[in-house]
This record gives C-alpha cells, structure tokens and sequence, in this order.
C-alpha cells in the first residue's frame, strides 16, 4: 500500500513540475530573438541607416527566416499550464522590446523616408517581414 501511495505521489510531483518544462526552451528562443534583433537592427546602424544597411538587414532577415520560425516556434507550442509567470512575463517584455527595437528604425529614419520613396518601402518591407515573422 504504501509503495502504490508513494507512486501515485511521485507521479503526481512529476506531472506539477512538468507544468513548467517549457520555461528553459523559451528563454532561450527568447535569447537567441534577441541575438538576431541586434544583430538585424547594428546592419541598418552601421552603415547610418543606409540604403546598403537595408538590404544588408533585409538579406539577413531572408536568410535566417526559417531558422527564426523554428526556434520561435515554441512560444506558439507552448500552453499556459507549460510555462511559469515569470517566464510568461519575460516572454512579453522580450517580444515587445524587440519589435520596439525594429519598430524604432522608422522613427529614427523618418526624414529620410519621407525624402526617397525607395528607402521608404525597402524600410517598411523589414520592419513588415520582421514582424511577420513575429506574428504568423
């Protein structure tokens, strides 16, 4: 009896803590986000916000799309029960930092894109695929 009771606690210890297996793999989804915002964002800043800094960005973005949706696919996997508070709240403050990251270029790039429709569109292309790929 007793070892049936010690079972059936065990089990039930491990379903509680299994309610929260997800945390590590978000956090480093959350990490690896926030690796390639900078990234993304330092190409269009290195070079000033340039013409050549947008498609350097927009390149890049293209090339780790794919890459991108996989890792992120977890936040999408993942249920409430899966995942702790704190996590949850790390996981919003992270995605919300960084599309404000994103977000910020057409702020900070406004002048230019109000003087040349090209760099308009290349500009709202990145930050419309960058949140896509947040998104979707």
């Amino acid at each position: 009896m007793r070892t049936k009771m010690f079972v059936v606690l065990a089990l039930c210890i491990g379903i509680a803590t299994a309610g929260c297996k997800k945390d590590d793999e978000i956090n480093t989804a959350m990490s690896d986000l926030s690796t390639f915002t900078a990234e993304l964002v330092q190409k269009v800043e290195a070079t000033q916000g340039s013409i050549e800094g947008l498609d350097a960005a927009q390149q890049f973005l293209d090339s780790k799309k794919e890459v991108m949706k996989k890792k992120l696919g977890i936040l999408k996997e993942a249920r409430g029960f899966q995942v702790s508070d704190a996590t949850k709240k790390t996981m919003t403050d992270s995605v919300t930092k960084n599309m404000t990251s994103v977000a910020s270029l057409q702020i900070k790039y406004v002048t230019r894109s109000v003087r040349d429709p090209n760099y308009k569109a290349k500009l709202e292309k990145l930050v419309k695929d960058y949140t896509a790929l947040l998104t979707t």
